[in-house]
Parts: C-alpha cells; structure tokens; sequence
C-alpha cells in the first residue's frame, strides 16, 4: 500500500511567531508539526511505502506533483483548524486527479466532527478520521488492521525528515519530541486534555529517538512539543537526564506553577533555553490552572538569573471576561515589554477562537486562515466590532512591527464579510455541555449536533 501524508498550508496563524511575521528574524525557527513523526512511523510500521509533504515549504503546484509522482492509494491529511482552508483545496484536487483514498484527520476533525460537523464539509470524497484519544487508532481504517501500538513504547522513524525538507530548510528547522500527550488541567478552550489520553514516553525510547536527530541530521537541540512537560514530575526529570546526557539545548511548554526553584535549576543544569507558559488571562475562570501577575513576573525574573527565557501566551475576548479587562490585560503586556521582562518576540497574544465547539459561541462566516488573528465568534454584532478593537490593540500595542501585514489581512477579512449575505455563519447548534464533561464526549460520538 502506498501512502502519501500530508500537512497542509497554515493560514494567517503561521508556524513561525509573531503571527504575520513578513520576516523571520530573532532566532525565529519553523517548528515540525508534531503529527508528522507519528503519522509517517505509524503508516511505516504497516508499509514500506510511505512519503510525507508539507505544503507550507515550495508552492502548491510543486507540492501537488510531489503527491501524484508517488501514485498513492491513499493520501492522509492532518489538519489544524488553521489550515483547513488548505486542507479542503488538496482534497479536492487529490480527488480530481488520482484515485486515491483520502483520508482528513487532526485536531480540526478529533474537535468538529460529532459536535461541528458542518464546518468540516468538503467538496471531495474524504473520510474523516477522529482519533479518540489514541493516536494510533486511525490505522484500523487506513490499513484495515490494527497492531495495539503502546504510545510508551513506539520507536519514531525520523528518515522522513530527509526526503522531505532539502538541507536549506533542515537548517532552520527545529525538531521536535513528543515525550508524554495529554493534560490533567481542564481549560474550557483547550483541546489537549479533551482529545490526548494522558500517556508518557519511555525515556530509552527517547534517547533513541534524540541520538538519531543528533547523530544523523546534526541537531544540537530539540523543541519538547508536549502540552505540559512537567505533568508527571519523575518523567520529567528522567527527560531532562536524557536531554543532559545527550548535551542537546531544549525548550519546552509548561505551565506557570510547576516553574519551582527545583524545577528552574534542573531546567538551567540540563540545557533548557526557553519555555512556553500559557498565562492565558489573569481574571478568566475559563482558566483551570494557578495564575497571578506577582508569580509570573517573580518566576520571569528568577527564569532570567537561570539564562532561561520565559515566553508567556495571553488570550483576549474569553467568553467570561469584559471589554475593559481584556483592554487593561493588553496594556498589561505592552508594560513587560516596556520593563524588559520580556521581549514581543517571545511572547503570543490572540483572539479567543473557538477551537472546540462551545454552545455559547455564534461564529463567523469567514475562512479558516484567519482563525486565531482576527475575531471568528461573537454574540452580536456590537460584540464583533470590540473583539475586533482588541485585534486592532494587540497587534498596535504588541507587535508593532507587524502592522502593515495586519491592516492588509484585516482589510481582505473586513472585505470578505461585507461580501457575505449574513456575517453569520449557520450551521447547527452546538449541544450544551457541561466543561467537566466535554473530557468523555468530545471525541466519542456519544453525543452530536
């Protein structure tokens, strides 16, 4: 069987940060989506024939010939929300131009289809995929079997890496692991405890995994691509042993309460630079982790003493918070820039975007490529126009530099709405479920539009 994956061209939420960045600067590297070495490994585990595109390096028609040349007989294409845009494009011309079965998967599907189903239409023959919290599950309806592959246990086949990015690009590249999925935290608008059952690598398999990106394609660090590296706090240690054994620099994403002096030192000691935490907002109850402004900027400084940079997220327009607490959160972060206590480039500020379907949002009929820039749920039209004031503040008062491509992709997002009957978008409604539900429901059909 001949199997061709697929990571479809991201939209206006890139791969590289800040967002709309029109260059790529400050060390910035391009991060391999984290499906991709599971997805090629799987499908090699079943055949020898498999090959992986990513359509966010060359053009599309480059990348589509690519995908031809290897006459599959089955094409899997694992999609993000933000580039679902790309993703129902490649469909379609996969459909029209080979026989191939095709098959779309990936959080935009896992979070969609039983509750969003309409959002997922495409105008080809696909098959959806929803893992359901296995990673491994899709492989009963791709191959027709299925191994009982252990998350724990499974042995990453990177070669993929060589055949799929030419060495200019593997230069800026930057690799990432995956050493445990999941997260025990319950955020209301985070996929990662709904979609990932909770699971952790064994750290062998990782020092395997890590000497062949040092060995054979000369990396000298790692991006750990977990939800919450510090979940289960004897793996991370052992992580972090591997990590110093090797002498690879690293970063990871955590969040700000497991940031102990303990876990700081350990960080510094084996080789940490940088770590994502996911500040969200101070004031949300839609937030189901510690954080206070005292503690993030204590824990920044102390981050700092260490050579490690924190790099926080902020989210705006929450369901549950009000226009001048989101206004006074923006002013917040341009003052740690202003202080020095962390530089734009390091920090991610968006607009809440509904990544998993809520029955308190009303969405917008706009495309997917302006998900998680510019406002896509509203309850009215006068709610629309203040998210989209706070849009027009993050990037003035955060990302300066950005603001020639934000007014150009604001004016083509203003222009497509105008172009619409309704700025609404219909679809059905989404059930009302209670968030320390959505855990069991989410992903398992149980319960549908």
């Amino acid at each position: 069987m001949r199997v061709v994956i697929i990571f479809p061209h991201v939209g206006y939420c890139t791969g590289w940060r800040p967002h709309l960045a029109t260059e790529v600067k400050n060390g910035a590297t391009y991060h391999i989506a984290q499906a991709l070495p599971y997805l090629y490994s799987i499908a090699r585990h079943y055949t020898p024939d498999a090959w992986v595109v990513d359509f966010n390096f060359g053009s599309h028609e480059e990348n589509m010939q690519r995908v031809l040349d290897y006459q599959p007989d089955a094409v899997l294409i694992s999609s993000t929300v933000n580039s679902y845009d790309s993703t129902k494009e490649i469909a379609a011309e996969v459909a029209r131009r080979s026989p191939a079965r095709i098959f779309v998967g990936g959080p935009a599907v896992s979070s969609n289809h039983f509750l969003r189903p309409d959002l997922l239409a495409c105008d080809a023959p696909v098959e959806f995929v929803v893992t359901n919290r296995d990673i491994f599950a899709w492989s009963q309806q791709v191959f027709g079997k299925d191994d009982k592959l252990k998350f724990r246990t499974f042995e990453v086949d990177n070669s993929w890496l060589f055949e799929t990015y030419p060495q200019e690009v593997r230069d800026k590249l930057r690799y990432t692991v995956i050493t445990s999925l999941g997260c025990t935290f319950k955020c209301t608008f985070c996929l990662n405890p709904a979609v990932y059952k909770i699971n952790y690598k064994d750290p062998e398999v990782l020092r395997r995994e890590c000497e062949y990106l040092r060995n054979e394609l000369g990396a000298d660090a790692v991006s750990v691509a977990d939800p919450y590296f510090f979940m289960r706090q004897q793996h991370a240690e052992e992580v972090m042993d591997v990590l110093a054994d090797l002498e690879l620099r690293w970063s990871q994403q955590t969040c700000l309460v497991t940031l102990t002096d303990h876990n700081l030192d350990r960080m510094a000691e084996t080789g940490c630079r940088s770590v994502l935490v996911g500040i969200e907002n101070f004031s949300s109850g839609e937030i189901n982790k510690p954080v206070e402004v005292a503690t993030f900027e204590e824990r920044v400084m102390k981050a700092k003493e260490r050579g490690i940079s924190i790099k926080p997220s902020f989210i705006s327009g929450l369901l549950d918070i009000d226009h001048d607490t989101d206004v006074a959160q923006i002013k917040y972060i341009r003052s740690i820039i202003d202080r020095d206590l962390v530089p734009n480039h390091h920090i991610q500020s968006n607009i809440y975007t509904p990544y998993i379907p809520d029955a308190r949002d009303r969405l917008l009929d706009v495309p997917f490529r302006f998900w998680g820039i510019l406002p896509v749920t509203a309850r009215d039209e006068e709610h629309w126009h203040r998210n989209l004031e706070l849009c027009d503040m993050i990037y003035d008062q955060i990302f300066p530099e950005t603001a020639k491509r934000f007014a150009e992709v604001r004016t083509e997002y203003l222009d497509y709405l105008d172009g619409r009957e309704s700025m609404w978008m219909e679809h059905r409604p989404v059930p009302d479920i209670a968030p320390d539900k959505r855990l069991h429901i989410l992903t398992s059909g149980k319960v549908r539009a």
